[in-house]
């Protein structure tokens, strides 16, 4: 969800506050902690006997499953979860994000975006699962969960789950809310002309009236709001494919090509391939973060395994289907252009098929992901904010996302999106250590599912059966 570039608010180098941030967001993003990721996601692909991989369950317990609307107070229904948790981790760096890791780590980069994807299914089905097991209930009866309960419930770590909460809600302001608008803002600038503070006004009058809602209002604005902006981008990117389908053949070679050369890899193509890929891939789908668990748990199941499956779903579509998209459709366009960022060279990209439109096809996606973006985290940093402060502050942080959401359309955010870098990077570790440490009650409880693998609500009823 990352991929917006800004310039620099303070310092141009040297000891400048810029400079400071670069350093430590190049040490805590380096090669232990892309380890670290992955080695989490690979111990519970192994020891799951590769569940991911089980389309047939997966599909089963999910879009096999009945709709229904939830019947809790402040629970989502599934496919409202999905939607949620998708527009959370969604946002501009399916775009942008994959644009810059192609200009930065060349094709393969696209590739071990996919791989980093595949294992972070298993990570993100992880941490969902132990988000639903220790869930509570806050002080207003609704249902509440994350890495914060996980760990004060799980582990007794009260201060490290109140360190969690606090960088939960301070990333939603960053590359939850700002970051995104700033993106959309530049992008529907550049497209139409239209002023950023505009931009900003109507972020900011849409945010409000949707957050102001709690999470069932959020979950019925991106339940309608991700479908429509994934079905705008798929078919515009199928278009893109379609009219360069002679240079599929070629755009596959160059990826698999990039991501294999390892004859510079100790500082060439192929180890900044990997790198920018794993990075990207994380970013993208928040796997590891344990924000979308968030959302998660808010579902109105009963299964943590059953809502397990649909954080695979989730992470599935977001990186291994929209971001291969994305790449694609850059690299079978032709285009290279180092100068440009990542929306604009996916932008000309698709000018080579729509011509001028492919900037105002670009604006209109990029600003329709910042808004579910913008709303998905909104409820994240709710819930940090509710931990910390109990729920008569989530007035006062609407209020204050809502006003962010305007500033951030204007501001100059280089150095509030590496903050945020720092804050996911924070986040992440003590969400990775309950991971591992509570590893056996995951397994436990695919161990129960495999035994007796119903749908977390309940089932189509056979032919027979139907009225």
């Amino acid at each position: 969800m990352n991929g917006c570039r800004g310039a620099y608010l303070l310092g141009e180098g040297g000891f400048g506050l810029t400079a400071v941030l670069h350093t430590l967001t190049a040490v805590l993003w380096g090669p232990p902690t892309m380890a670290l990721f992955l080695g989490t996601g690979i111990y519970f692909t192994v020891r799951s006997r590769f569940f991911q991989c089980r389309a047939g369950t997966i599909v089963r317990g999910t879009l096999g499953c009945k709709r229904q609307t939830g019947t809790q107070e402040g629970a989502l229904s599934p496919v409202r979860t999905l939607s949620t948790a998708l527009g959370a981790c969604m946002g501009t760096g399916n775009i942008a994000g994959v644009g810059t890791a192609l200009t930065v780590g060349g094709a393969g980069a696209l590739f071990w975006m996919c791989v980093s994807a595949f294992f972070g299914m298993m990570t993100a089905f992880a941490e969902t699962v132990l988000a639903v097991h220790f869930r509570d209930k806050d002080a207003d009866g609704r249902r509440a969960g994350g890495a914060m309960y996980v760990l004060e419930k799980g582990l007794g770590m009260r201060r490290a789950a109140r360190i969690y909460a606090f960088l939960l809600a301070a990333s939603s302001f960053g590359v939850g809310n700002m970051a995104q608008v700033n993106a959309s803002a530049s992008a529907l600038r550049t497209a139409f002309g239209i002023p950023a503070v505009r931009t900003g006004a109507v972020f900011c009058v849409l945010v409000a009236l949707t957050v102001c809602g709690g999470v069932r209002r959020i979950g019925a604005v991106t339940e309608k709001a991700v479908p429509l902006l994934s079905g705008i981008f798929l078919l515009c990117a199928v278009g893109a494919l379609w009219h360069c389908r002679a240079q599929i053949p070629t755009a596959l070679r160059e990826i698999f090509v990039g991501a294999w050369d390892f004859r510079a890899a100790a500082g060439g193509l192929a180890g900044q391939a990997v790198r920018v890929g794993v990075t990207r891939g994380v970013f993208s789908n928040e796997a590891g973060l344990g924000s979308t668990a968030v959302i998660h748990a808010a579902a109105d199941t009963d299964s943590p395994v059953g809502q397990g499956l649909w954080a695979i779903l989730e992470v599935f579509l977001d990186t291994v289907l929209m971001c291969t998209v994305t790449g694609l459709v850059i690299l079978t366009s032709g285009v290279h252009d180092p100068s440009a960022d990542g929306a604009a060279l996916f932008a000309q990209s698709l000018g080579v098929t729509f011509g001028r439109a492919g900037s105002a096809l670009t604006a209109v996606t990029l600003s329709l992901l910042g808004f579910a973006s913008v709303t998905g985290w909104s409820y994240c940093g709710e819930r940090g904010t509710a931990y910390l402060f109990g729920s008569r502050a989530i007035p006062v942080y609407r209020a204050l996302y809502a006003a962010a959401a305007f500033f951030g359309s204007f501001l100059r955010l280089d150095t509030v999106f590496r903050i945020s870098d720092v804050l996911n990077c924070l986040m992440a570790l003590p969400n990775l250590l309950s991971l591992w440490l509570l590893s056996g009650i995951v397994f436990a409880h695919l161990r129960t599912y495999k035994e007796n693998p119903i749908c977390q609500y309940y089932p189509y009823p056979k032919k027979e059966d139907r009225t």
